[in-house]
């Protein structure tokens, strides 16, 4: 698979289970589960050095894209 076809795979399960009427209300515990697998990823396969600088940078992301999402989340927001 493609980076592009895993990141629509991801994308699509998470508006499944954030938009579901069981977990609509939990839309920053599905962030925060999402959050952890990921992070065992790059845990998993990076250096000690290469994880450390990848959460220094994550932590001070403040221009993440969320296009297409507003219609999906009726307020209008993800948490």
């Amino acid at each position: 698979m493609t980076l592009e076809e895993i990141y629509r795979k991801y994308e699509r399960l998470t508006l499944e289970i954030c938009t579901s009427e069981a977990s609509h209300d939990n839309t920053l515990e599905c962030a925060g589960a999402m959050m952890g697998q990921a992070m065992k990823l790059y845990k998993l396969v990076l250096s000690p050095e290469d994880f450390d600088a990848l959460m220094n940078i994550i932590s001070q992301a403040s221009n993440l894209d969320t296009d297409g999402w507003d219609d999906d989340f009726p307020s209008g927001t993800l948490h």
